[in-house]
């Protein structure tokens, strides 16, 4: 089809008209804006001045509603050239700049023609943009990032013992300082600046927002786009559910993809709050690894006072991060519980069907559009709400799993703290009175990553569920996350225990071939492991049973 017979003609403008297809598409329909704000004033009320306008302007509109539904039931593209696609790295470079510029701003240009899409991007623009991007970017470039930070330490390692890189002066000995920097400095900058393949669909940059026939056309032509996405990516907030139009994606995705029942992992859904609490862990942990490097403190029992005090600080904000983070998780799960379609808002009701600007009756109800396609696609709204809450629940389920911070996100998230580690490993391996102890030093370090960290994660998270309800005032707010950083504490101290006990009972000064002290980190490790095993069985039985009985 031709470009002339998709968009209207001057003739067709000045009725107030688009045509596309042969269909009189009422120009109004461009008022559709995925970005507006619904007003939270909008209730039920406005139902009174449709009825009394009914008699009216309710005839002419429903040739007009019926033209509309039928061109996005079929989801079929009016035209190859309307789906359009951008590149992946274009939505994460910039720091998401694609998200958070102005609206006046046009991305139009950074899409290209496509036949399908790897996904597309479901979320609301009510959300904070900072959270929205931080998110993006560590889903797309968190992987890249670690693993750059983690090799570039590794040649860090490789260049010292090379003597290609000068130390600092610390304790009367030389040490590295290049792993941890290095390693931040590009894990930072891959995060900044990767570029992750694929193709995607972003409504502000894929539908030309300043040309109103095109913006009509690429907003009708949305379930040709959900018909040919490989897999639907959603962002998902407080508001999500509240959404009209983004209710309306989950439905055209369902009825494409009706295998999204056997295989969930196409319908991604991601908490809002997911890449604050993978980021603040990541600095948590490396800001522990960081302070160790250049701590100027000999004493051990010292180190270990002041390590104490600096993660009790850290684990404040990562407490009332994660007590957040619960409340969120806790009102998605309740939105999908109670999901019903009649409850979501959407621009034309909110303003009573009145356009703000012109004073004219808007013609076409978003709501009616929305519940005729979902009609026909599921049977009835009933239908469709069942799918969305037993598919939505499934995949939140599977993707989230019952910890909401599963052990391989746990790990994945203290990645950061190798990299001070391997300023200690360059150091020791440069230091000949040193080297026995290398292995002693790798395997508690891989103690700590693989056991003690998580271990003290569990913990806090658990009491961080528990005590996850937000208080009335500041304070008592306050009072709440010192209540889980207290709760936590003695786990962390029972590790610090068992740290300097098998430390100093299996250290022998007068042989120094550090087979005592490699044995003494086996034990370490093990009774780590051991107390992790059994806390996450604990844990796992909290989720399943104990909070599932208290409807938590």
């Amino acid at each position: 089809m031709s470009t002339s017979d998709a968009l209207s003609d001057e003739t067709a403008c000045q009725n107030h008209t688009v045509t596309i297809e042969g269909h009189n598409v009422p120009d109004d329909f461009v008022e559709v804006d995925l970005e507006e704000e619904v007003p939270d004033e909008a209730e039920s009320g406005l139902q009174e001045s449709d009825s009394e306008d009914s008699g009216d302007s309710g005839e002419p509109a429903k040739p007009a509603l019926a033209a509309l539904v039928g061109l996005i039931e079929r989801m079929q593209p009016t035209r190859p050239e309307i789906l359009r696609a951008v590149p992946t790295h274009q939505i994460v470079a910039r720091l998401g700049r694609v998200f958070w510029a102005r609206k006046d701003r046009s991305f139009f240009r950074l899409s290209k023609v496509t036949q399908d899409y790897d996904e597309f991007l479901s979320h609301s623009w009510q959300v904070a943009v900072w959270k929205k991007v931080l998110l993006l970017m560590v889903i797309k470039n968190g992987l890249p990032s670690v693993v750059v930070g983690t090799l570039t330490s590794l040649l860090m390692v490789l260049l010292w013992q090379l003597d290609f890189l000068p130390g600092f002066p610390k304790l009367g000995q030389k040490w590295s300082c290049w792993c941890s920097s290095v390693g931040l400095i590009l894990a930072l900058f891959t995060l900044a600046f990767w570029r992750p393949r694929g193709s995607i669909f972003v409504d502000r940059v894929c539908i030309n927002q300043f040309d109103p026939h095109m913006k009509t056309e690429g907003i009708i032509n949305i379930g040709a786009v959900l018909r040919v996405s490989k897999s639907l990516l959603v962002l998902f907030d407080d508001s999500y559910a509240e959404r009209l139009w983004c209710l309306f994606e989950i439905a055209a995705f369902l009825k494409a993809h009706p295998e999204a029942a056997e295989k969930p992992y196409i319908l991604q859904v991601k908490p809002i709050l997911l890449g604050f609490i993978i980021c603040a862990t990541c600095v948590g942990a490396f800001g522990a690894g960081f302070f160790a490097v250049f701590s100027p403190f000999e004493d051990r029992f010292l180190i270990w006072g002041v390590i104490i005090a600096f993660v009790t600080a850290e684990g404040m904000f990562l407490v009332h991060a994660f007590r957040k983070y619960y409340r969120s998780l806790e009102a998605i799960k309740s939105q999908m519980k109670n999901f019903r379609l009649r409850q979501a808002e959407c621009w034309c009701c909110s303003v009573n069907h009145i356009h703000p600007a012109s004073g004219q009756r808007i013609q076409v109800c978003d709501r009616e559009i929305v519940s005729q396609c979902v009609t026909s696609w599921f049977g009835s709204e009933q239908e469709f709400d069942e799918s969305v809450r037993s598919l939505a629940a499934r995949a939140l389920e599977q993707q989230l799993g019952y910890d909401a911070f599963p052990y391989l996100w746990m790990l994945g998230s203290f990645v950061p703290v190798w990299w001070p580690f391997m300023d200690y490993l360059a150091v020791y391996l440069q230091w000949e009175e040193s080297q026995f102890l290398v292995p002693y030093f790798v395997i508690r370090f891989l103690a700590y990553w693989l056991f003690c960290l998580p271990l003290v994660g569990t913990v806090g998270i658990f009491f961080a569920r528990c005590l996850r309800r937000k208080a009335q005032w500041m304070c008592t707010e306050l009072f709440l996350d010192a209540l889980v950083g207290v709760l936590t504490l003695p786990t962390f101290l029972a590790i610090v225990a068992w740290q300097l006990y098998t430390e100093i009972t299996f250290y022998r000064e007068d042989v120094q071939d550090g087979l005592s002290e490699t044995l003494g980190s086996v034990v370490f490790a093990a009774g780590c492991g051991v107390a992790l095993f059994a806390t996450r069985r604990g844990f796992h039985f909290a989720n399943n049973r104990l909070f599932k009985r208290l409807g938590a």
